[in-house]
């Protein structure tokens, strides 16, 4: 993955581990490991990501339109996770950042800004990277007992994102532009996790604390 190490020494990039999932696919055994991200604690990560991150040299066959489109996604997430209403949850594959969700947490709803994941090497896809992170993120809004989760798929982009937000229980409702209106409600959630569990084996980690990402990564 085409990620440097920082020159500036002084900068701590923070995240708390929240839990470790772990897929097999075709006899391929996947860990991931999340971590929860806020703009007051981890700015200088979220700020200098979109830039570290190289998508034109990480998968092939994709058009310089599609590669810019990517690339536009990702720096949108980053720009709306340093919002103070944010949460962002990052997803880490052998101490490599793949995959990074954004959403505005609330009593009656959640609103997903962005989820964009990403290969660690080139050319290779990180099994149900995508899927973790929605999986993590349905817990979250399950255990707020909030009632729905919204959503902006883009239809504009490399892949079809419509598809497969409606396998994980998003329906249509409306757009414009470039962007289909989408939503899942509580009693939906639940059912698509029950789905996810026979597929990801995800550990909650009850003694979280703030890490220093840039001590764990390879940045």
């Amino acid at each position: 993955m085409r990620i440097n190490r920082l020159n500036d020494t002084n900068t701590n990039f923070k995240g708390i581990h929240i839990a470790n999932a772990r897929n097999i696919i075709n006899n391929l055994e996947t860990d991931i490991k999340l971590y929860e991200m806020t703009a007051k604690n981890d700015k200088s990560f979220i700020k200098i990501l979109p830039q570290k991150v190289q998508m034109d040299k990480l998968m092939p066959d994709l058009s310089a339109k599609e590669y810019a489109r990517w690339h536009e996604i990702l720096q949108y997430g980053c720009d709306n996770a340093l919002f103070a209403d944010r949460k962002s949850l990052l997803a880490v594959v052998n101490n490599k950042p793949c995959g990074l969700a954004v959403f505005q947490p609330g009593k009656n709803k959640f609103h997903l800004d962005c989820i964009c994941t990403w290969p660690v090497e080139y050319g290779k896809k990180v099994p149900l990277a995508g899927t973790t992170l929605f999986k993590q993120l349905f817990t979250i809004f399950q255990n707020a007992k909030s009632s729905r989760i919204t959503l902006e798929a883009i239809i504009d982009g490399p892949y079809d994102t419509v598809s497969k937000y409606k396998k994980l229980g998003f329906m249509e409702c409306g757009g414009e532009g470039h962007e289909i209106f989408m939503e899942t409600n509580a009693a939906k959630v639940k059912q698509t996790l029950k789905r996810l569990d026979s597929i990801i084996d995800t550990e909650e980690i009850t003694d979280s604390k703030n890490e220093k990402l840039n001590e764990i990564f390879d940045l």
